[in-house]
């Protein structure tokens, strides 16, 4: 069986009526800027049975959800954003929503966003939130349930004279632009740091400075290329074993808080000393150990 490749891009995501703004669609995609336009028609298979309605067209994608660590992982973030009244990622004692006809509006679907976020199986994807819309945004400050957490929350800003138009399809176009550019800003950030990553990997023989052992990537020998870890930080030179950073990580957080967990959420980089996010690390490691790409639905 070969190693689980963490997705280039995976998000759920929460789309508006721009007509009927009181009509909400949650979806998930690797491929947000495809998956609008085919809600919207503009791509002629693909669309799901309720947003092909053409009285609820065109649709806005208020935000998005991003940073999935595996497709699957996406899907029951998803499923369990459609059924916030029964899931178990969400604790009865926390829960907004009571039963299956409510949680409608836009403040328990952003509600329900934090609430999931909460849970320790997403908590450690450092997942963030991205907003298109800044009414949306509004809401989520506001934070009308009181829920609180560490949650990382970015936003789109729109043309201020385009959001005054009452043009439904200029609404539409604009919020397609703002999804085109998260998505492809992402893509930019992952290739730069892809591209560094490579050039490191082929110079050959590595020395991991925790361990001592060497690897090389560019032997043909399969046993001699496990998972390699590198810092995110742009000017960072550090490369070491998957596994020995795990180590260090883990350590370190067992010093600051006195528990040990199976897996952590950040560490220190011990070249840089910067903080950096370990399903960062993983992502990366994974896509240099299998180069290969994830396929758009």
């Amino acid at each position: 069986m070969g190693i689980h490749r963490v997705p280039e891009f995976y998000c759920c995501y929460l789309l508006r009526s721009v007509p009927k703004k009181q009509s909400f669609y949650i979806g998930s995609t690797p491929n947000p800027v495809r998956r609008l336009r085919q809600h919207n028609g503009l791509l002629t298979n693909g669309s799901a049975f309720r947003t092909k309605q053409a009285n609820l067209r065109p649709w806005e994608m208020v935000l998005c959800v991003y940073g999935f660590t595996s497709k699957i992982a996406a899907l029951q973030f998803e499923h369990a954003w459609q059924h916030s009244y029964h899931t178990h990622f969400i604790s009865d004692d926390q829960r907004i929503v009571k039963n299956k006809t409510g949680g409608r509006s836009i403040h328990h679907k952003l509600g329900n966003i934090r609430l999931l976020l909460k849970n320790a199986y997403f908590q450690h994807m450092d997942l963030v939130v991205h907003f298109f819309d800044q009414e949306a945004r509004k809401v989520w400050d506001q934070n009308r349930f009181n829920i609180h957490g560490d949650v990382v929350a970015t936003a789109s800003e729109p043309d201020g004279s385009v959001l005054a138009s009452q043009n439904a399809e200029t609404l539409a176009a604009t919020n397609l632009a703002c999804v085109e550019k998260l998505f492809f800003d992402v893509q930019a950030i992952d290739g730069r740091r892809t591209s560094s990553h490579d050039k490191a990997l082929s110079h050959g023989r590595i020395t991991c400075p925790i361990c001592q052992e060497s690897f090389n990537y560019m032997s043909e020998v399969d046993t001699t290329k496990p998972l390699a870890a590198f810092c995110p930080e742009e000017d960072c030179t550090f490369v070491s074993h998957l596994s020995c950073l795990h180590r260090i990580f883990l350590d370190d957080e067992q010093l600051m808080k006195g528990t040990r967990k199976l897996i952590p959420k950040s560490g220190t980089c011990p070249l840089c000393e910067k903080i950096i996010s370990w399903p960062t690390v993983v992502k990366y490691s994974t896509w240099a150990r299998d180069p290969g790409t994830t396929k758009d639905k």
